[in-house]
Order: C-alpha cells, then structure tokens, then sequence
C-alpha cells in the first residue's frame, strides 16, 4: 500500500514574514510536526527557512520517519540521522519533460545569434506571486530605468509588500506606482493555473519573445535569500532550452544546485541587488555597442551548448541522484 505524503507549501502568506516563526507560522510547523510524530511521510513543498527547518528537527528530535525536500538541505544547517530525507526536485523534473518534449515546435536558438537583429536588452519574468526578494529586486531595475529598453513581466502592486521595499543606503530605491505588466504587452493577467500549468501557451510567447533579446534574466523565486534551502524554480529552463544566454538571480544555494547539474550563467553569479543592477547595466552598455554586442553573442555560443546538453541529461539526473528508494508517493495537498 502506497504511504500518503502530508504536503506543506511554504510561500510567504505569513503576516510576520517568512522564517519569522509568528503565530501563523508556529500554528503550520506544529501541525507538521504532530503529524510526523503519527508516523506519516512529510513533504516541503517548495522551500524552507532555516528557521522552519530547525523547529521542525528540535521538536521531532530522535523521531524516525521519511521527509522530503524539493532542494537540498545547506551543509550547516541541522541534521537528524533518524531521518530518512530524500531530495526531489518535482517542478524542474516535470517542467525539463515538458519543455524538451517541444523540441520540434521550437527550434534552438543559439548556434548563431545576428546581434543586429536584437532590439531589446533584457527579458525577465516575475510572474504572478508577489514576494519581498523578488519585489525588492524589481523595484531596483524600475526604478534605475535598467529595464527599460527590454522585456519583463511582473505582478501589481501589493499595499502590505510595499511598505518594506527600502533597501539601500543611500535613498529609498521604491517605485510607488508599481503597475502590471506582461511578456505580452496586454492587460491579460495570467493566473497561477495558466502560468505553471499551460506551457503550451506560454512558451510560443517566450520562444518569440528571446529571438529579440541580447540576454534573459532569471529571476529566480526568493532571490539572494540564503536562509532558504536550494530549490531552483523552472525558470532557468527557458533560456538554456531555447538557447539563449542568461545570468541568474537567485541564492547562493539556489546556484550551488545549477551548479551540481550541469549549468552555468553566462555572466558571473551576483550575490546581492546592487551587484546585480550593476552586473546588467555593464552588459547594457556592451548590448549598445555594435562591435561589442555581436563578440559578446559570438563567445557564449559554446556555453550556451553546453548548458542545453545539460538539459537533456537532467530528467535522469534528478531521479538517478535524488529519488532511489522513495518511489513516486501519492500526495495530499493542504494548500
């Protein structure tokens, strides 16, 4: 008989802020906890703070049982050898399946890039769930006017998010009139169940959306957070898989576990907000040199190579390395 796994989603929905362990927050850890102590399979689904993480291991403490993870957990954070975790990246799993099975409709990209025939700098999406790291980032691009020569999606405002999208030093960097806006240039919002579940209709957009960019900007969920265990979203795939050079925006773990697959930015790895505004305004300026723009195309061609037969390799990878001996459970969602 298959075991149920108990499915816990960790998004920021939590008044205090994620990781902060509040009353929310505590309510959810104890629930899990209690029913892992019953001898049920627990899922994290998507990510976990450290501080989640390490409530969960000092209240189950010595407690056999199976745990699964969607990414890896930080070599310091705490460990319970009564534990049996398994690894499992389901989003990028699936998603790679999907976007490799579509590789006649879309055709690669990146043997020869014409630099003249790229209008635009950028293009990164946001998409539809507002969150602290990734609206801090965003707000710096805006409002720097980096992206505006480029293509990018991101969700409106949100009055609560708002309040605490002062980062630097200096001056607020905090655009007040955040505003929607798609891939597509319309008013069409794009829920959840369209964005994550229909790649059919969203790659042809993105597909045709890259031919006209220099370099695409994965913005990663809970970017440059390093208190959150590594677990990529599938918002790398694009790129490598239609052939387009990237940089990536993500934690430093999120990076370690590109890194373990295969995969490589085509610009160095930024670690903070401000190193990544001033990673994309130098690439900006060498986008609007002619001379430069096509050298810079011509030297990512055998990375960017690279980088897709990484992608072929990685259904296998990801179920070779991570998923022996756990099988495919049968999950019930709490969401």
């Amino acid at each position: 008989m298959t075991k149920k796994y108990q499915v816990y989603t960790f998004r920021p929905t939590f008044r205090e802020g994620m990781g902060s362990m509040g009353d929310d927050e505590l309510k959810l850890m104890d629930e899990v906890v209690r029913i892992y102590k019953q001898g049920h399979p627990i899922l994290f689904k998507e990510y976990v703070h450290r501080n989640q993480w390490n409530y969960f291991i000092e209240n189950t403490k010595g407690i056999a049982g199976e745990v699964e993870l969607e990414g890896p957990l930080p070599d310091d954070w705490a460990v319970d050898s009564q534990k049996h975790i398994r690894i499992f990246n389901r989003c990028v799993h699936t998603n790679t399946k999907e976007v490799l099975g579509r590789k006649a409709q879309l055709p690669f990209l990146g043997y020869k890039r014409d630099a003249k025939l790229l209008d635009k700098h950028f293009i990164t999406t946001y998409g539809w769930q507002r969150e602290h790291e990734r609206e801090c980032v965003m707000q710096v691009l805006e409002r720097l006017q980096i992206l505006k020569d480029s293509i990018y999606s991101r969700p409106d405002a949100d009055s609560n998010l708002q309040e605490n999208v002062n980062i630097d030093y200096i001056f607020p960097i905090r655009n007040d009139n955040v505003k929607y806006k798609n891939i597509e240039g319309t008013d069409q919002k794009l829920d959840k169940e369209t964005f994550l579940r229909h790649q059919h209709l969203t790659l042809p957009v993105l597909y045709e959306a890259a031919k006209r960019v220099h370099c695409w900007v994965v913005l990663d969920d809970f970017p440059l957070n390093d208190d959150l265990n590594g677990t990529p979203a599938e918002k790398f795939l694009w790129p490598v898989f239609f052939g387009i050079p990237f940089i990536y925006v993500g934690s430093r773990n999120q990076m370690d576990v590109l890194r373990s697959w295969g995969f490589e930015p085509n610009d160095p790895y930024r670690n903070s907000v401000r190193g990544v505004a001033e990673q994309m305004l130098w690439l900006r300026s060498i986008f609007d040199d002619p001379k430069l723009a096509q050298e810079w195309q011509d030297s990512q061609g055998e990375l960017i190579i690279k980088n897709r037969k990484a992608l072929e390799k990685l259904p296998d990878m990801i179920y070779e390395k991570d998923s022996i001996g756990f099988g495919y459970p049968e999950t019930i969602s709490t969401d």
